[in-house]
């Protein structure tokens, strides 16, 4: 199980998040994807830093409506030795404006 939250940023249509479990615990910053031709492409790449503060992707995400109409992110996040987390980033309704909670979904098999 797993637990985090992401904050968006007005400026540049970006976000910080964060992420933990027992077995990892990161930042990092959804940057909109300048690339997206088609509608099944991520809106956004996410990123975290190394140790050596290099940037490295590691997932993607996707903005979404609920069927009653409430915004909320897609996301898709590859771990080393533990596969892809899926999670959606809902609006957290006891914190401030533009912060979302992420939910998990499930985790997928590691190939």
């Amino acid at each position: 199980m797993y637990t985090g939250q992401i904050t968006m940023m007005d400026a540049d249509n970006a976000f910080t998040g964060d992420i933990a479990s027992l077995e990892f615990d990161f930042r990092f910053t959804g940057l909109p994807n300048t690339f997206k031709t088609k509608d099944s492409h991520p809106d956004f790449h996410l990123e975290a830093r190394s140790p050596r503060g290099r940037a490295i992707r590691i997932g993607s995400a996707w903005e979404a409506k609920s069927r009653a109409g409430n915004k909320y992110l897609q996301l898709a996040i590859n771990l080393p030795n533990q596969g892809q987390i899926r999670a959606n980033a809902v609006q957290d309704e006891e914190a401030q404006a533009g912060t979302f909670r992420i939910i998990p979904m499930a985790m997928a098999e590691v190939a």
